[in-house]
């Protein structure tokens, strides 16, 4: 009953082992008699269609025990930290970084202390920004309110990886990221701004590439719970974009 999971039974069994590693960097008193695998399963099980966790099946258990442990996996860092190890090969000849707005549910508004990474423009919004291989594979997620600028995040986005040229649409062009890129030996693969002066050259046919990292959004909102915002607290949030991108590695290994 309800909606297939999301991960192939293949990537079931390279996960499973993962999650009992990582339940012993969790206190003693807070483990449970669930195993670790239906915890990943229930929360893969809403983000795809978008349910809140009152509907999840009763095989699941009691929703608000899972809803509870999945919280507490996300704030040890622990969905980031199976993201992590999941990334396997990656190919860092081109690193591609961009973004997109979510829009945001209404439900998702009123969290204690106030809203929490979102901001209006025609409607509440939220920006996930992403950086992917050669691939069109996601490496890192920064999650921010809908008006923060693309660029601001970039250098978060590259911090660490080795590429041999960053693609990026003109958004990110700035003296300082070219120098960045730069500084690391790479090649910065941005259309200049119109209101440059001196527009710079880039490689026209490598930029075409940069779809790779729009497929990679596709992908990612395939999940309506990724697509549309429903969550609260950012960190929650944060916590269902890495779970995605978790999913999308573990059905290509």
């Amino acid at each position: 009953q309800g909606a297939p999971l999301a991960v192939s039974e293949h990537g079931l069994d390279l996960l499973e082992p993962h999650l009992a590693g990582l339940l012993m960097l969790i206190p003693r008193n807070l483990h449970d008699c669930h195993p670790a695998l239906p915890i990943q399963k229930a929360g893969a099980r809403l983000l795809r269609t978008g349910a809140p966790w009152r509907d999840l099946p009763a095989s699941y258990g009691d929703w608000k025990n899972t809803h509870r442990r999945f919280c507490r996996w996300r704030d040890r860092g622990l969905w980031e930290s199976l993201l992590e190890k999941f990334i396997v090969d990656p190919d860092y000849e081109w690193l591609m970084i961009d973004a997109s707005h979510c829009k945001v549910h209404p439900h998702a508004a009123g969290a204690r202390g106030g809203n929490q990474g979102m901001s209006p423009t025609k409607g509440l919004n939220t920006k996930v920004h992403v950086a992917v291989d050669a691939h069109g594979m996601p490496l890192r997620v920064v999650v921010t309110e809908g008006t923060r600028a693309d660029c601001a995040e970039a250098e978060g986005l590259i911090d660490g990886f080795e590429m041999e040229h960053l693609l990026a649409d003109k958004g990110y062009d700035s003296d300082a990221i070219v120098a960045k890129v730069e500084e690391r030996g790479a090649q910065a693969v941005i259309p200049p701004r119109r209101s440059r002066k001196e527009p710079r050259r880039y490689d026209k046919g490598l930029y075409k590439l940069r779809h790779l990292v729009e497929n990679a959004f596709l992908h990612l909102k395939q999940w309506r719970g990724i697509a549309t915002r429903y969550a609260k607290n950012l960190s929650s949030f944060v916590a269902a974009v890495h779970i995605r991108c978790s999913v999308l590695w573990l059905n290509i290994s």
